[in-house]
């Protein structure tokens, strides 16, 4: 039975339970008015006690016999993703991006609307779009505020990512999902969750081209998450991320002549003789806390400070910033003070830790 909890959950909780959501609604369109958790898990591509624990966390509960009704399943899960009242969404950018965005969701939730969408197009502005009004950027900070919106979707050029995504916090918007893949230098109160569809797809051809060697693991206790920097979503790492630390271990790497194999520019010193026992790939702080040490190589694409001054309070040696991103000067001032070693690779994410795998195992077959 559904209860009327509402608990305090994870993003990968809440991310799960949107797509349970989303099967058990296509089950529900094929006449199917119950299923058992082994069934949802292998829709849902995880195991049939995640699917339980997920459901216990919202308070609900199935039948031995007769597994989850989906009426009743469907209700608790939309209790709590969707709440009581209505809430408006902006939508910054109406280029071909920001209008798929629009398409796809128009009319899917009805508690969830996207009201006022934002551009610089002359043409666009005044229109409505799928139900949808076009304003002018210049405008945005006050209709915001009128509308007492708090999520907005982030869909313009990289230039204006940043510029927008402040105007959107000053109006009070409190969470953002980010399809610019730049780096947002936000307060930490507010959520981004980052869909970089590039990011996405390396991801993809770096694993197709292991040719089965590194399995994927999507289980729930993975630590090494790229949060999206996510990410294109929260793609796991922990399987090439595992193998690194194995090779790691058997090794004795310098920092510095690990930089300069895997062609990333040194914009600061680190330790001397600093040696590398583990990665850390990611941009979960409260990962980063539990993961990093002295011996500890981060990989980020967020290039700012507060990663720096986490890196500082860890004793992390040295800290990789990827896609070829400078950081700021407070940034590089900060690990020169702090000595460091900033590294920037050319490559993104997954590409920076591939690079250091093939390093490290070509190493090892030559022992």
């Amino acid at each position: 039975m559904a209860t009327s909890a509402k608990p305090v959950v994870s993003r990968k909780t809440v991310q799960r339970l949107s797509r349970y959501r989303r099967l058990l609604s296509d089950l529900q369109k094929t006449g199917t008015t119950s299923v058992y958790s082994h069934e949802l898990a292998h829709l849902a591509g995880v195991s049939a006690a995640q699917v339980r624990r997920d459901f216990m966390v919202i308070g609900y509960s199935g039948s031995p016999n007769r597994g989850y009704q989906l009426d009743t399943c469907l209700a608790s899960i939309e209790s709590l993703l969707d709440g009581t009242t209505r809430q408006d969404v902006a939508l910054v950018g109406l280029g071909r991006l920001g209008r798929s965005v629009l398409g796809h969701f128009a009319g899917r939730r009805p508690l969830l609307r996207i009201a006022a969408g934002f551009d610089t197009n002359r043409n666009l502005i005044g229109t409505t779009i799928e139900g949808c009004p076009v304003h002018a950027m210049a405008d945005l900070e006050q209709v915001v505020k009128q509308k007492g919106i708090r999520v907005a979707i982030l869909a313009v050029p990289q230039d204006f990512a940043q510029p927008a995504a402040e105007s959107l916090v000053r109006a009070g918007v409190r969470s953002l999902v980010d399809f610019t893949a730049v780096p947002l230098r936000l307060p930490e109160d507010v959520f981004v969750r980052h869909m970089d569809i590039t990011s996405a797809l390396e991801t993809a051809a770096f694993f197709a081209r292991q040719e089965g060697d590194q399995p994927v693991d999507d289980t729930d206790t993975d630590p090494y998450t790229d949060n999206g920097a996510e990410s294109g979503g929260d793609v796991e790492m922990r399987p090439i991320i595992h193998s690194i630390d194995s090779l790691l271990a058997a090794a004795d790497v310098r920092l510095d002549d690990l930089a300069r194999r895997i062609g990333a520019a040194v914009l600061t010193p680190g330790p001397a003789d600093a040696r590398i026992t583990r990665i850390y790939a990611g941009d979960r702080v409260s990962d980063l806390l539990n993961e990093a040490s002295s011996t500890t190589l981060l990989v980020t694409n967020l290039a700012n400070l507060q990663m720096l001054r986490v890196a500082e309070l860890m004793e992390v040696p040295g800290v990789c910033f990827v896609d070829g991103v400078t950081p700021d000067k407070d940034v590089v001032e900060l690990a020169s003070r702090n000595h460091t070693m900033l590294l920037v690779s050319p490559a993104g994410v997954f590409e920076t830790c591939g690079l250091i795998y093939q390093l490290l195992a070509g190493t090892a077959a030559q022992a």
